[in-house]
């Protein structure tokens, strides 16, 4: 109940971004038009050689793919660790993905180039090794967390193991998985603005020509929409 509250609260101001967001999107002119107000000194204000629409899809597909690659991945193994089989590897699965995560995104990036070429499939690769643990450790915190006299309850009506994990446990641990999938996704959609460095296009195109160029809006023409990605993925979920 508190959670579904916090959501309803939530969504005028999920919606005030959303709808300044695809603002920013569509109507580019007058996206320019507040950085020019933002930095009146500013000549460049616009990334001119690829429209916002087109930076913003390439982000969403980088994100997307890479989020729905670690949701898949982060569940299964999260699934495969609370079993009698895994519980023995947890440890060992534990430290494998923390060890990846050592790595900064980029230097996984930088060091998948040499064998995938540069493009969206280091990207993918590195946001997906990045964000699997939060998944996969929630998922385990969130079934591990259901009180035991719930499960007990369900198994003296009768329920077998499968029945048990899809009526009872998986609905109990939702919210707790769902914290989970809500960090990824916005590990991925920060992350994915450093695949501008490997070729891969998003948002972090004109954050990186902005960065060379000294042109500030630049930067911020691509900072603001990652900024609102993220917040909106944080205030929904």
């Amino acid at each position: 109940m508190g959670e579904s509250l916090g959501i309803r609260r939530n969504w005028p101001i999920v919606s005030l971004m959303i709808a300044a967001l695809v603002w920013m999107t569509l109507d580019q002119a007058g996206f320019g038009r507040l950085l020019g107000f933002l930095l009146p000194d500013e000549t460049t204000l616009l990334y001119e050689r690829e429209t916002l629409a087109t930076l913003m899809g390439q982000h969403l597909v980088l994100a997307g793919v890479s989020g729905a690659l670690a949701l898949v991945i982060g569940v299964a193994l999260g699934l495969m660790l609370i079993t009698p089989a895994g519980a023995s590897f947890r440890d060992l699965v534990v430290s494998i993905a923390n060890f990846g995560q050592t790595f900064p995104s980029i230097a996984v990036m930088a060091l998948l180039v040499p064998i995938m070429g540069y493009g969206w499939k280091p990207v993918v690769v590195a946001l997906v090794i990045y964000s699997v643990l939060p998944v996969m450790l929630n998922v385990v915190a969130g079934i591990e967390n259901v009180p035991p006299a719930m499960v007990d309850a369900a198994q003296g009506t009768g329920m077998n193991a499968r029945q048990r994990f899809l009526a009872v446990q998986l609905p109990l641990a939702m919210p707790i998985i769902l914290g989970g999938v809500k960090n990824m996704l916005v590990i991925a959609v920060g992350a994915a603005t450093l695949g501008a460095i490997v070729g891969a296009g998003g948002l972090g195109v004109p954050i990186m020509a902005g960065a060379n160029q000294f042109k500030p809006a630049l930067v911020l023409e691509g900072a603001i929409p990652s900024a609102f990605l993220a917040l909106i993925i944080d205030r929904t979920l």
